[in-house]
């Protein structure tokens, strides 16, 4: 499977509009290393492209280029990730290369960070848990668990629930942000 980059941002919002899907711009460069490194080894895995398709409306835009663009969102970096609603609304942002393991954790807490304002938790939950096996080992697992825990938070409520998934990434993953983010007296 080939993926499919609108390279028309408003084409792109049209369609995320219509298939009820968020956007995931990528700005790239002529010359950009790191953009090369995605395309010859990161977008060739077959997860990344799998999950790319299902999850996104793909829009990539050149940096110089797309000036008014690259202002809308105050980008400077390529490659950059910016994920948007169908108004073109932003709602997270990351720079830099990542190898499909890494992207693909970073891509699922982009997709709940605009699912989660629309209350759209059972998508955000299904994508962030899916092969959730295969990601917990890697540093960037605990932005998995912590989106979860907001989510199962913002859905029932529950306090206790919350504190005792930040008690268990501090203990897994003493070094992460997410582990420092644990703030009850015991």
């Amino acid at each position: 499977m080939e993926l499919f980059w609108f390279d028309n941002y408003d084409e792109a919002l049209k369609n995320a509009m219509q298939n009820r899907r968020p956007v995931l711009l990528q700005f790239d460069v002529k010359g950009c290393g790191g953009c090369k490194k995605l395309y010859s080894y990161t977008y060739l895995d077959e997860k990344v492209k799998e999950e790319l398709d299902k999850y996104f409306t793909l829009l990539r835009l050149d940096i110089v280029k797309e000036r008014d663009i690259r202002r809308k969102y105050n980008a400077f970096w390529t490659p950059s990730f910016y994920f948007l609603d169908y108004k073109g609304n932003l709602y997270y942002h990351f720079h830099g290369y990542f190898p499909p393991t890494e992207l693909r954790i970073l891509v699922r807490v982009g997709f709940s960070e605009t699912s989660i304002p629309k209350g759209r938790f059972a998508e955000a939950k299904e994508f962030l848990n899916k092969d959730f096996e295969e990601l917990e080992d890697n540093i960037l697992a605990p932005k998995i668990l912590y989106q979860k825990g907001m989510i199962d938070y913002l859905h029932d409520r529950d306090n206790k629930k919350f504190r005792a998934l930040i008690k268990f990434v501090k203990k897994k993953y003493p070094q992460s942000p997410e582990a420092s983010q644990y703030f009850w007296d015991e």
